[in-house]
């Protein structure tokens, strides 16, 4: 059996700690403030077209760069060249971290042949800290179940996929938008399975939710829990 206590009980600051104004989302900084505060990072990772894996949400630069761009098209030095901050490599951000805390990582690129999934265990095959992938997409969530026994492995359920968990079991955890089941189905899937909630952004949801799951993606970490 897999050890999943790395990510149950837990509050992971979702891109970091960030305001978007002085310190961006998913950025070296970001991650670095939760650190500070011993607090699990969730980030997303996509694949750029030169090959390079960086943290960055959004498939498109125009809500962070200003620019209506397609993310995944660009080469690591077109989007540097973009951006007005430091967007990092996660190479960059698992020097950072160095297992100080848990990493909660999910993929937002389908690729072909699976070229992100193989780069990105080039990576995490060496880690020396405790991390879980998610996506989703069923077909890269049965990727590493398949390839990498030994990961962590989870499929996020939101509104655009919301009924397939039915059918597909090959999981280690499920991460559900909030308020997307109600409270009694919830409370049925963690008879078998870890369940996670993401993305909490108010304090009333975090209320509402905290004892619900078995743990939370929380923006805006510090201001919900009154650090």
């Amino acid at each position: 059996m897999k050890d999943l206590s790395f990510i149950k009980n837990k509050l992971f600051a979702r891109r970091g700690l960030y305001d978007n104004t002085r310190i961006y989302e998913n950025t070296i900084s970001a991650f670095s403030r939760a650190l500070k505060y011993n607090y699990p990072i969730e980030m997303e990772v996509r694949l750029l077209i030169d090959g390079t894996i960086v943290v960055f949400h959004d498939d498109n630069a125009k809500r962070l760069l200003h620019m209506d761009q397609s993310i995944d098209k660009m080469t690591y030095d077109e989007l540097c060249y973009l951006a007005k901050y430091q967007i990092p490599k996660l190479e960059e951000v698992l020097s950072l971290v160095k297992g100080e805390v848990p990493l909660l990582i999910e993929l937002k690129t389908v690729s072909r042949k699976y070229l992100l999934e193989n780069k990105i265990c080039e990576l995490l095959d060496n880690y020396n800290g405790e991390f879980a992938v998610q996506s989703f997409y069923i077909k890269t969530v049965k990727w590493f179940y398949k390839n990498r026994k030994n990961y962590v492995v989870g499929y996020m359920i939101g509104w655009r996929n919301i009924k397939k968990d039915i059918w597909f079991k090959k999981y280690d955890f499920l991460n559900i938008k909030i308020n997307s089941y109600k409270d009694k189905k919830i409370r049925v899937l963690k008879e078998n399975k870890v369940i996670l909630g993401w993305r909490v952004n108010t304090k009333e949801e975090f209320d509402a939710s905290i004892n619900l799951y078995d743990s939370l993606t929380v923006d805006n970490l510090l201001e919900i829990t009154n650090q």
